[in-house]
C-alpha cells in the first residue's frame, strides 16, 4: 500500500511537471505568436500612416506629406489615430486569446517641410521630376543661355580696351546741348519709361493687380531675402555699364540638377502675367516666387527688369559684331559730343549708346514676350526689332515660330535663383494661400515628411501566470519617410 501511495504521488508530480511545462509551452508560443501578430499590425499601421497623406496637397501639387494635426493644430490627433488602428487591428474580431493594451504611442523626431533647408521638399521635387522626364525643357533654356556666354565675354573685353575713362573729363549732358543738336536716345528711352518700366512694355489688354497680400504670417517670413539693386539705365557713366555687364552677362557654366528640377517643378504648378490660373489666389505666383514683393505689379515689374538685363548683354554682344549698328552709334556719338565739346569722348559715348540701344532693344522683346510671343535668343540682321533714333518706337515685329516665350525667361530665372532657401519659402507661400481657400486652418508648417511612431503595447498571460511583465511588453519604434533616402 505504501507503494502504491508513493507511486501515485510519483504520478501526480509527474502530470504537474508535465502540466506546468504543456502550459508553459503554451504560454511562450502565444507570446512568441502575439509578438509576430504586434509586428505585423505595426507594420500595416506603419503603411497606412504612410497612405494618410494630405490629398489636396498631393492631388495639386505632388507632394506627399502627412499633416499630423489634421489642421488641427495638435499632433497628438496623428498619435491617437495611429493607436486607435493598432488597437482595432489588434483585438477586433470575436474569440481572440489575446487582449492588446497600447499604452504608449509618440511622434517622434518628425521631419517638417520646413526644417534641414528643405531637404525633404527638394528631394520630392526632384523625384517628381525625374519620374515625369519634364527637366529637358530646362536644359535647353539654359543651354540656350549659357552657349552665348563667349559672346558676351568677348563684348565686355572689347568695352574695356576701347571706352576708358578719361579722367577729370565728364560725360556730355543733356543740358549743355541746344535745340540744333541731334536727339539723343538715351533721352528718348528715358521719358518713354518715366511712368515705370511696366507701364512701357505691358500690352494694353493685360491689368496686374496692385493689391496687397500679408504674407507676415508665412513661411517665408522667417527666411530674409537679397535687398535687390537697382541698375543704372541713364547709360550715362560707362563704368556703371560695364558693371551692369559684368553682372547681368554671366549666367555661370554648370547646371546643377537640383535646380533645374525646381524650375520646371514651378513651371508646371504656378500661375504667371502670360498663364494665369483660375483657381490661384495669386495671379502672378512665378513671379512671387522670383521676387517676395506683397503685390502682382511690383513683382512682374521687378521680373520683367530683371529679364531687361539677361538680354541686355546678348543684344549688346550682337551689337558689336555688326559694323553698321557700330557706325550708326558713332555717328549720333560725334553729333552729341560735338554739341557738347567733348570730342574726346566720342568712344566712350559710342559704346554708351550701344548699351542704351541694346536695353531698348530688349524692353521691346519684353513686349512681345508679354504679349505671349516668343522672341529669339541669339539676334541678327533679320530679327533685330529696334531703331537707335527712335527706340521709344513700336520696332519691327517678324514672327517667330522659334525661339523663347516668357516661361523660358522665367525657368532662366528660377534656375539662378534656386540656391536660396527663400525661394522655395516663397513657392510654399503660394501653395499654403491657395489651400486655405477650403481649409483655413492649413498651416504648411504643420506638415513632416518623415518621422518615428514609439511606443509600447503589451499582451495578457493566460495559461501562466506572468510574473516577469517584460515578457509580455512590446516596444516598437517605427521610422517612416515619403523619400528614398
Amino acid at each position: 500500500m505504501k507503494n502504491k501511495g508513493q507511486t501515485t504521488v510519483f504520478f501526480s508530480c509527474m502530470i504537474s511537471v508535465l502540466l506546468l511545462f504543456t502550459l508553459t509551452a503554451l504560454e511562450v508560443g502565444r507570446i512568441y505568436m502575439s509578438r509576430v501578430k504586434a509586428r505585423a499590425v505595426i507594420h500595416s499601421a506603419q503603411t497606412s500612416i504612410l497612405a494618410d497623406y494630405h490629398r489636396e496637397l498631393f492631388e495639386r501639387y505632388h507632394l506627399l506629406y502627412l499633416d499630423p494635426t489634421y489642421a488641427t493644430g495638435s499632433e497628438a490627433i496623428a498619435e491617437e489615430r495611429y493607436r486607435n488602428y493598432i488597437e482595432e487591428s489588434l483585438n477586433g474580431g470575436t474569440g481572440q486569446i489575446y487582449q492588446y493594451d497600447v499604452e504608449e504611442i509618440a511622434l517622434a523626431e518628425e521631419v517638417h517641410i520646413l526644417e534641414h533647408g528643405m531637404k525633404t521638399l527638394k528631394q520630392q521635387i526632384k523625384e517628381y521630376e525625374k519620374t515625369e522626364g519634364v527637366v529637358k525643357k530646362a536644359e535647353e533654356v539654359w543651354n540656350f543661355a549659357t552657349g552665348q556666354n563667349e559672346n558676351v565675354e568677348n563684348a565686355k573685353q572689347e568695352t574695356d580696351r576701347n571706352a576708358q575713362e578719361i579722367e577729370g573729363m565728364k560725360q556730355p549732358d543733356k543740358t549743355e546741348m541746344t535745340e540744333e543738336d541731334v536727339t539723343d536716345p538715351r533721352e528718348t528711352l528715358k521719358e518713354a519709361t518715366k511712368s515705370g518700366l511696366l507701364s512701357f512694355v505691358l500690352p494694353d489688354h493685360v491689368t496686374i493687380s496692385r493689391e496687397k497680400m500679408d504674407y507676415s504670417q508665412s513661411p517665408s517670413a522667417d527666411y530674409t531675402g537679397i535687398a535687390r539693386v537697382e541698375k543704372d539705365i541713364s547709360f550715362a557713366d560707362i563704368g556703371k555699364m560695364k558693371n551692369a555687364l559684368k553682372e547681368s552677362g554671366d549666367m555661370g557654366s554648370s547646371l546643377v540638377t537640383e535646380r533645374v528640377a525646381f524650375a520646371d517643378y514651378v513651371k508646371e504648378h504656378f500661375s504667371n502675367v502670360v498663364h494665369t490660373r483660375e483657381d490661384s489666389v495669386v495671379k502672378c505666383e512665378m513671379e512671387y516666387i522670383l521676387v517676395g514683393g506683397n503685390n502682382d505689379y511690383d513683382n512682374v515689374q521687378a521680373v520683367v527688369n530683371d529679364i531687361a538685363w539677361l538680354r541686355m548683354p546678348v543684344n549688346y554682344a550682337y551689337l558689336l559684331s555688326d559694323s553698321a549698328k557700330k557706325s550708326e552709334a558713332l555717328t549720333v556719338a560725334a553729333g552729341i559730343c560735338t554739341a557738347t565739346g567733348t570730342p574726346a569722348l566720342m568712344e566712350i559715348v559710342k559704346y554708351l549708346l550701344l548699351g542704351c540701344w541694346a536695353y531698348g532693344e530688349s524692353l521691346h522683346e519684353i513686349k512681345l514676350l508679354l504679349a505671349g510671343e516668343k522672341v529669339p535668343y541669339v539676334k541678327n540682321t533679320t530679327n533685330w526689332y529696334t531703331d537707335l533714333k527712335s527706340l521709344a518706337a513700336k520696332g519691327t515685329v517678324p514672327t517667330q515660330t522659334n525661339g523663347m516665350d516668357y516661361e523660358s525667361f522665367l525657368m532662366l530665372l528660377l534656375i539662378k535663383e534656386a540656391g536660396k532657401e527663400v525661394t522655395y519659402a516663397r513657392m510654399l507661400d503660394m501653395i499654403e494661400k491657395n489651400l486655405q481657400v477650403q481649409m483655413p486652418s492649413f498651416r504648411i508648417g504643420d506638415l513632416i515628411g518623415a518621422g518615428r511612431f514609439q511606443g509600447k503595447i503589451t499582451v495578457n498571460d493566460m495559461f501562466v501566470g506572468g510574473k516577469s511583465k517584460e515578457l509580455y511588453e512590446i516596444y516598437f519604434d517605427e521610422p517612416f519617410s515619403y523619400t528614398n533616402d
